[in-house]
């Protein structure tokens, strides 16, 4: 399995959204100078997001992000699903029947394993949540960083 950074990119977006005061906006623009990631790629993802309920937005001078629903409400697994879809992440390319010339459909011995594997990984990134990771955040980093995001955030808010 190989997930692109948009997943990474997207959670930590949350995660600095998770700051702002009640009704503030922050800018597309602020948003990946904070990450240093590039706009056109972050506005993308922020679409996505936007388009699962997970994020709003406002455009014009004043607009921006913030989280529309809830940090307890949104899982990483939610936002796996609005950066990548659903769809999953094994899929047999029939070597098993070919191997053996088999006639039957659907004879891969990996496909119950997989998705077993699948179910496993779906449930973890379900148990967890922006706010699980907000809270881990707030205890793993120093008052002087968070503070200083604070600060930033103050600064460049709508």
């Amino acid at each position: 399995m190989n997930m692109k950074g948009g997943v990474e990119q997207a959670v930590y977006a949350l995660l600095v959204l998770t700051r702002l005061p009640r009704h503030a906006m922050l800018s597309g623009e602020a948003l990946s100078q904070q990450l240093r990631v590039s706009p056109t790629y972050l506005q993308k993802l922020m679409r996505k997001l936007v388009q699962a309920g997970i994020v709003s937005s406002v455009t014009g001078a004043k607009g921006g992000f913030r989280l529309q629903a809830s940090p307890d409400d949104i899982t990483i697994h939610d936002v796996f699903v609005a950066i990548e879809g659903v769809k999953s992440l094994y899929r047999s390319t029939g070597i098993f029947e070919g191997m053996l010339s088999l006639n039957e459909n659907n004879a891969c011995l990996l496909s119950d394993v997989m998705e077993e594997a699948e179910h496993a990984w779906q449930a973890v990134l379900k148990s967890q949540s922006i706010a699980s990771l907000h809270r881990e955040l707030n205890q793993i980093c120093s008052t002087d960083y968070l503070t200083k995001l604070d600060s930033w955030l103050k600064e460049v808010i709508r």
